[in-house]
Parts: C-alpha cells; structure tokens; sequence
C-alpha cells in the first residue's frame, strides 16, 4: 500500500512554478525526486493518516525573543494584477510550510530545499508585499498580524490549487484523485473503514489521506477547502464551532443514528447475563465519553434513567484502543458508541449487557461544503460512503 503525504497541488504547482526563486540558478526547485516518483501516475490507492496541528503558528514559544524586519510598504495599493505579476505559487507552498513548521529550517527539510533558498523565498514575498509576515527568533518565527492576514487567504489559493489538480486529473483519467477525509477517531472505526474498502475496490488509483480531529477543528478546516469532507457525528447547531457566514458554507448529511450501547470484556462476571439490575450498575466502575462530546448529556440521561447517580471518578475516553485495554483487563463497563462497539461483540472481544435507557444520542453521516461542487474522486467517496451505511443496515 502507498502512503501518499503530498497533495496533487504540489505537483501542479511545481510544474507552474519551475525556476521560481529560492533555487540555484539555471535550474529548477529542488524538490526531492525519489519522493515525486513515488507519487507518480502508477495505479496504486494510498491512505495516510494524520493529525490536524494543534499549535497556533501565531503564538511563540514562551522565553523565545523574536525580531522584527523593517520593509517599506508598496507606492500604491495591491490590486489583482500586481498581485498576480509578483506573486509566485512556490512561494505559497514554502510560506504555508514554514507556518506550519514554525521555523524555515524545518520547512526546507520537509520541502527538499537548502535553508538560504526557502529564506530566500520568504523575504522576497514579504519585500513583494510590503510587509514582513514572520517575526524571526532564535527557537523559530510566528506570524505578524499582517501575515495572519495574508495566511487565511494563501491557504484558500492552496486549496483551490489542489481543486484545479483534481479537476483536471478527473477530466483526463476520470479514476484518479486525492480526498482528504476528516473524522473523529469513535466515528472512524466501521463507517469509514468500510467505506474505503468500497473505494479501493471501485477505484484504486484514488488516493485517500485521514486526518483526525474534533468538530471544532475540522469543520473550520472543510470551510478553508483543507479538507474535502468531514464523516462522524452531526453536531447541534450550537456544536459546529464555525461563525454563521462559514456555517452556512456547509452541508451535513445524515446517513443514520447512532446509540450507546453498555459493554464489558468477554471474561466479565456479567458477561453472557440476560438481565442486569440496576444495582449491579451502580457497583460498576465507567468509562465514559468526555464531557464535550456529542454523546456525554445522554450518558447523564442514562443514570437518571436508572435512579443512579453520575459515577464519582469515571474514566473520561473516547479512544478505542485504550478502552479495549481497560475493558479486556479489569472489571469496568463503558458507554460506548452502538457501531462500534458491535464490531468488537462479533469479534468475541467486548460483551453488550441487556441494559435499557440508550436512546440515540446523534446522527452519523458527512459534511461537505455547499458553496462548490465535489471533485470526482469526492463524488466516488460520497457513494461508497453511503453504500457502506446502506450495509450496516443503519439506513435514515
């Protein structure tokens, strides 16, 4: 299986941008040839999964000290056409990169190039712009607040130079692509999974790249064009994180509801029981969502339901794999999301106890954004998506 961790847009801006500044003279940027081979045109799926960054570019690391350049600002303002004739598409990716790596060292490494050649870049964009866009420090540099602004507007170029990628991969093969698939580690561990599968096998050159994170940052992310669609839960209204004009660029479709459902291990004194008491709960130690999920007010629902109260020192996890480890080592119960928890029963690994009060707490599908149309490698994504609910007979 190829991992694949460059976007087509790469590519096409490499293309676009061959002999731009920040290489040596008489030739081209210095992008690492093994790597691009192997991102070539060879059938191949690929899914590579990663997190989205957690640190914000705009804070610096405490203790750090950082300088300021002084430029002079242009003689007449930017206009589309002086931005169109000074700006280069390198110059974009090097910029993103070295904000997401937070220093120009790490981010010529991770893009094949000498440090002088990426400082380069960057300080003729800042001198094209008028303005520095980095604070330099010893540990690294963090935005100006004019590089904020140029930022939120150079990673929607980036985006929509990966859209152009894939609109004209499709329009040449019509089976080839990139989607990048944000989920929460609970909602990925059926729907997705077997959505890929169908994927794979209805189009394998398409390649797939998982990013996990909560709702609060992934849908600012689809609303960016980082991401092509968001599969999980579907939060309230008052879940979604987003201001009401990026709100209102995205589009969630349900595909069914999601309960909990209570487990234990398979070696559980009360695994295999046809009737549990609301006393055996109380005697239980939990693991439970945490408290900002989406299932959290219906484990509280849960309790009362029972007479019980909120257990005093619950585990608070929404990792499977640490839930597992709990579960299949000590006497706890969990709460645990109904489409996962089945396919560990049908392993033999978890047991569901006879226990009522779990009424679906949210519906599972995806997001897409409303304001432009899905590549074709997204459009064949969304069917196998929906063919996979369909399978786990969990239809709206």
């Amino acid at each position: 299986m190829r991992v694949r961790t460059r976007s087509s847009s790469e590519s096409v801006m490499g293309r676009l941008s061959r002999g731009a500044a920040g290489c040596r003279a008489g030739s081209g940027p210095t992008w690492d040839k093994k790597r691009t081979q192997s991102t070539g045109a060879s059938p191949a799926w690929a899914m590579a999964s990663t997190a989205l960054p957690s640190r914000d570019p705009c804070v610096p690391r405490p203790g750090a000290r950082f300088r300021r350049i002084a430029l002079s600002p242009p003689s007449s303002p930017h206009t589309r056409l002086s931005l169109a004739r000074r700006l280069r598409l390198q110059q974009l990716v090097i910029f993103e990169k070295v904000v997401e790596a937070g220093s120009i060292l790490a981010a010529s490494r991770e893009l094949a190039m000498t440090q002088p050649a990426a400082s380069k870049s960057i300080h003729e964009l800042e001198e094209q712009l008028g303005a520095p866009l980095f604070v330099r420090g010893k540990y690294g540099v963090v935005l100006t607040e004019f590089g904020q602004v140029f930022e939120r507007h150079a990673r929607t170029m980036l985006a929509q130079l990966r859209y152009l990628a894939e609109d004209l991969n499709a329009a040449q093969s019509g089976s080839s692509g990139h989607v990048i698939v944000g989920t929460l580690i609970t909602a990925s561990a059926t729907l997705l999974p077997h959505a890929i599968t169908r994927l794979r096998a209805a189009a394998p050159n398409v390649a797939v790249t998982v990013r996990v994170g909560p709702n609060s940052l992934l849908f600012p992310a689809l609303a960016r064009g980082e991401l092509d669609v968001v599969v999980g839960f579907l939060p309230l209204e008052s879940q979604r994180g987003l201001p009401h004009a990026e709100g209102a660029r995205l589009r969630h479709v349900s595909l069914y509801e999601e309960a909990l459902r209570v487990v234990v291990g398979s070696r559980h004194r009360l695994a295999g029981r046809r009737k549990i008491k609301a006393s055996e709960l109380r005697e239980l130690e939990w693991i439970v969502p945490t408290t900002d999920s989406v299932a959290f007010p219906h484990v509280t629902a849960f309790f009362e339901h029972h007479g019980l109260p909120l257990p005093r020192h619950p585990i608070e996890s929404i990792s499977m794999l640490t839930n597992l480890e709990l579960l299949g080592s000590s006497s706890m119960a969990a709460l645990m999301p109904q489409s996962a928890a089945a396919q560990f029963v049908d392993a033999g690994l978890l047991c569901a106890l006879p226990v009522e009060g779990l009424s679906p707490f949210s519906e599972v599908g995806y997001t897409v954004r409303s304001d432009r149309a899905p590549t074709a490698a997204t459009e064949r994504f969304l069917q196998a998506l929906q063919e996979a609910a369909r399978a786990l007979r969990r239809p709206r």
